[in-house]
């Protein structure tokens, strides 16, 4: 059947696209998919980009496609793997696999190339069982939680790769020491983030998993805070449990003990788990990984106590206590991994972290802040440590939300946490795989901002932006000597940076 055949049978379909699961893409490519081809339909999304990168490393043919360009988009071509602005669906027709990514089946659940890819008999799946099965044969090692994963999944692969034990590693957003979201190696230990929404993360059967956080998260998907904590124990329930496995450790989860929801989370597997839990903290329980001392201010840095015995003060470059949980939770899984604790303390003092993580340029009389926060507990940690990396200074809190059911679940958690910054803006909403039907508006946000008690005297501290261009142009009014100028959001809100700044490119 050729594609005009094609065109004219999906017509009339309005059914949504089947997708395959990682069992069903294990039968149907038993040797791997070195030699397959491999076409992308929303290529350039951050997690979609670095399993599309692994599939080429693991000598697929890959290519893709994507409504607009993207920067992602664009570090994919520059990798050899061209990427087609627009959808046509030709692009499906020699392919063996076609995949594609949540925000994709989330708003066109019958798009027309998944749908031709269907009539013609080719496995369509979310690129997350790709990634799964990428990982096949590998000693997986995942990192969930609902803060803290990349940086935490990013910190680990350093410490494997300091110790000279050749991980492959993919992360969600880009490492700034690998300019890139992927680290392909050759040894055996495959580390990934792993994401809990769609239970994305029932993909992957790791044997040691890192559980940053359970808290309430994506209200738009899971409707209460027990759905998913479920989620997260039917995850680890899914662990690889092979007994006496070669040349891998005992199945192990590093959770932390500060938390409740990890605690709680843990409980639903049961007392008769027959695997190994490692517990890291930050001040406060005693735990395999602990950081203690802690001082967060110009410069972070802790003493870490790893099973018991000081590795001396660690001074880390990402600033606060949010970023010490992270570094502790590398350290007590890499402990688990065999990496020697001098190994793990130099690489903690030397990592540089992600792209948008607390992300600090200079401009002049003013200080940008470009960090990926988008939950309100994120949002709150950040501005928290903004305080105290620049203290006395004023904060402008940018905030681009994300999806609108979110921001109306989370309107006063967001609220209470922007009014801990001096200056709020709100840009519009970023709808992500939703679309508006007018639920709320980015001003109701700052309405709720100017009902709190340090904003009910300064309510015009508290304003809308509009979209980008115009946020910047606000911004520029707003601006002061001394400013840290902070701007938060999942979406691509630091576009705002560069015109702000009066710059011509975009970051």
């Amino acid at each position: 059947m050729d594609t005009a055949d094609v065109a004219k049978t999906i017509e009339t379909q309005e059914q949504p696209v089947r997708l395959a699961d990682r069992a069903t893409l294990e039968r149907a490519f038993p040797d791997g998919v070195r030699g397959k081809r491999i076409h992308a339909v929303g290529a350039g999304g951050h997690g979609i980009s670095a399993g599309l990168l692994l599939a080429q490393a693991a000598g697929a043919i890959v290519t893709g496609c994507d409504r607009t360009p993207t920067s992602l988009g664009l570090m994919l071509d520059e990798a050899g793997i061209p990427i087609a602005i627009g959808h046509d669906n030709a692009h499906v027709a020699s392919a063996d696999l076609v995949v594609t990514n949540p925000a994709v089946t989330f708003l066109h659940p019958d798009h027309a190339e998944l749908a031709a890819a269907q009539a013609l008999g080719i496995p369509v799946a979310q690129w997350q069982p790709l990634l799964g099965l990428l990982m096949r044969g590998s000693v997986g090692v995942s990192v969930a939680g609902v803060h803290g994963k990349g940086s935490t999944t990013a910190l680990l692969g350093a410490m494997l790769i300091a110790a000279k034990l050749d991980p492959t590693v993919e992360v969600g957003d880009i490492v700034r020491a690998w300019d890139s979201n992927v680290r392909p190696g050759a040894g055996r230990i495959f580390v990934n983030e792993a994401d809990e929404f769609n239970y994305n993360f029932l993909s992957y059967h790791p044997r040691v998993v890192t559980l940053t956080e359970v808290e309430y998260d994506h209200p738009e998907f899971f409707r209460t805070y027990e759905e998913i904590r479920d989620a997260f124990a039917q995850f680890l329930k899914g662990m690889d449990m092979t007994p006496d496995a070669e040349d891998a450790p005992p199945p192990t989860i590093v959770i932390s003990a500060d938390s409740p929801g990890c605690r709680d989370t843990i409980a639903q597997l049961g007392a008769d788990w027959p695997g190994v839990i490692r517990t890291f903290s930050v001040e406060g329980s005693q735990a395999d990984a602990m950081a203690r001392k802690v001082r967060v201010g110009e410069q972070t840095s802790f003493e870490l106590l790893l099973d018991g015995h000081s590795l001396g003060r660690i001074t880390q470059r990402m600033p606060g206590r949010h970023n010490i949980a992270n570094a502790v939770a590398a350290a007590a899984t890499a402990s688990a991994l065999g990496v020697a604790p001098e190994v793990i303390a130099q690489t903690i003092g030397a990592f540089d972290g992600l792209r948008r993580r607390f992300e600090i340029s200079d401009d002049g009389d003013v200080v940008w802040v470009d960090d990926y926060a988008h939950h309100p507990h994120a949002v709150a940690l950040t501005i928290a440590a903004a305080r105290q990396r620049f203290a006395g200074r004023r904060i402008v809190a940018t905030f681009q939300p994300t999806l609108y059911t979110r921001l109306q679940s989370f309107l006063t958690p967001f609220a209470e946490a922007l009014a801990t910054a001096d200056e709020v803006v709100v840009v519009e909403i970023q709808p992500s795989r939703e679309r508006d039907t007018g639920i709320i508006h980015g001003n109701d946000l700052v309405r709720a901002v100017q009902a709190q008690p340090g904003f009910v005297h300064k309510p015009q501290a508290a304003r809308y932006g509009g979209d980008f261009p115009q946020t910047a142009a606000l911004l520029r009014e707003l601006r002061q000597p001394g400013d840290v100028m902070l701007v938060m959001g999942s979406g691509p809100v630091n576009q705002v940076i560069p015109l702000a700044r009066g710059e011509t490119g975009q970051s």
